[in-house]
This record gives structure tokens, C-alpha cells and sequence, in this order.
């Protein structure tokens, strides 16, 4: 058995209508080959979950790439942005650190919304890495406006 074989990535579709998760894949070090497989499920899935990862931000910024150029993260209400440096990042935490929010709704504000619809050519996905999720609850629900069931 070739190493491509024993490393081949696992697609395994997770609702009727889309999601899928990805298995057998670092996101950190993937090849053309393995990036192609994983559009194509996303073109096939809409959403992906990829589990056990463990990207600096460098990592995530290279993979997410792979889709297409990236838009600035928004400007949060304080006029700043939480991630000096990488304009790319938006952090969404309920963390309080010296008083101060290391991100931003983190409180629950965001029951139900679609990442920068507000902007004249919307992104054509969001990317969204978890560091810390609570044992229970943190869901994350995903909708299409695509797929009809």
C-alpha cells in the first residue's frame, strides 16, 4: 500500500442536505492533490468539519487561502481589529482578559446571522476555527440558501 492510499482522505457526508466531515488530513501540510479532494467535497458538502487540527495563524490564513483571496476581517464596534497584524482573523470569544474582551460576541449576540452579507460582493465562505468550545453547547448550525431538501 502506497503512502498516498493509507492517507487518503475520508469524506463522510453528516446531514441530508449538506456538511460533511474530513478525516485522514493535517490542514497544516496538505498537497494539491489532497486540496482538491477537499474543494471538491466542499462543492459537494458546502460545509466542512475537520477535526483534531492544530493551525497557528500563518496555517490558517495558507489553507484558507486555497480558496481564494481573503477579505479583512471586520472592523469591531471599538474601531479595531483583535488580531494585530493579520487584518485576515476575527475572533469571536467570550474571554475577558484585564477587563477587556479579547473578542467579539461572545455573549450570545450572534443567534443567527450570515458572515459580512452587508458588503457589496459578500465572501464566498467563512472559515471557523475553534480553540476552546465548551463541553456542552456551542453548536454551530449551518443553512443554505442553495439546496432545497
Amino acid at each position: 500500500m502506497s503512502e498516498r492510499e493509507r492517507l487518503r482522505i475520508e469524506v463522510r457526508p453528516m446531514g441530508v442536505a449538506l456538511g460533511a466531515e474530513i478525516r485522514g488530513v493535517d490542514l497544516a501540510k496538505i498537497s494539491g492533490e489532497d486540496f482538491t479532494d477537499i474543494h471538491q467535497a466542499w462543492l459537494d458538502h458546502q460545509v466542512l468539519l475537520f477535526r483534531g487540527q492544530n493551525l497557528d495563524d500563518e496555517q490558517l490564513i495558507a489553507f484558507s487561502r486555497r480558496f481564494g483571496e481573503l477579505d479583512w476581517a471586520p472592523i469591531q464596534e471599538n474601531g479595531r481589529r483583535f488580531v494585530e497584524g493579520r487584518p485576515e482573523i476575527y475572533i469571536v470569544s467570550n474571554v475577558i482578559e484585564n477587563g477587556v474582551p479579547i473578542g467579539s460576541l461572545g455573549a450570545g449576540e450572534a443567534v443567527w446571522h450570515t458572515d459580512m452579507s452587508y458588503v457589496p460582493d459578500p465572501p464566498k465562505a467563512s472559515m471557523l476555527y475553534a480553540l476552546e468550545s465548551p463541553p456542552k453547547g456551542g453548536q454551530h448550525r449551518a443553512s443554505s440558501a442553495c439546496t432545497r431538501l
